[in-house]
């Protein structure tokens, strides 16, 4: 199981009439469109945690844009709130003990409030520095058919 992050640039900033669609197709950025082919290539059992509707299958359809991000802090009063992103994991019904996490810093305090006791949380982009070389990373890993090393692991 993998989670991997939403990201900023959605479909309707290109496409503002398009309506509803699956979350699979609504995050056009570059972070989001490698962590989602490292996610296909690797484990294609992947949740997009998006701060406005938080867990998302890539099937599941979402109505419309937003503009709101998780901090270092986490949440905050424009994201979805740490209770519902609660009760979400529980309704998913996650049976995963392991999961790698395509995201940065702020996920780790964040999902470990979510996730129940004993969940594994590897992290293979800890500590790469910035986003070009977080996105350089993936790109190698998956043209070379060969996931990435987690630098940092949490047992919640």
């Amino acid at each position: 199981m993998m989670i991997i992050p939403s990201g900023k640039p959605k479909i309707w900033d290109k496409e503002p009439e398009i309506g509803a669609v699956e979350s699979q197709f609504a995050y056009t950025g570059t972070f989001h469109r490698l962590a989602k082919a490292y996610a296909l290539e690797f484990d294609p059992h992947y949740l997009i945690l998006s701060p406005y509707y938080g867990f998302l299958r890539p099937s599941t359809v979402i109505p419309h844009t937003y503009d709101t991000r998780f901090t270092l802090k986490g949440i905050t009063a424009e994201t979805i709130q740490l209770e519902s992103l609660q009760k979400q994991w529980q309704e998913l019904a996650v049976s995963e003990t392991t999961i790698t996490v395509l995201g940065g810093k702020k996920f780790q305090p964040l999902l470990s409030q979510i996730l129940p006791s004993g969940t594994t949380l590897l992290f293979p982009l800890d500590s790469l520095g910035g986003i070009g070389v977080m996105q350089q990373h993936l790109k190698t890993a998956v043209a070379k058919h060969t996931p990435l090393p987690y630098r940092k692991k949490i047992i919640i």
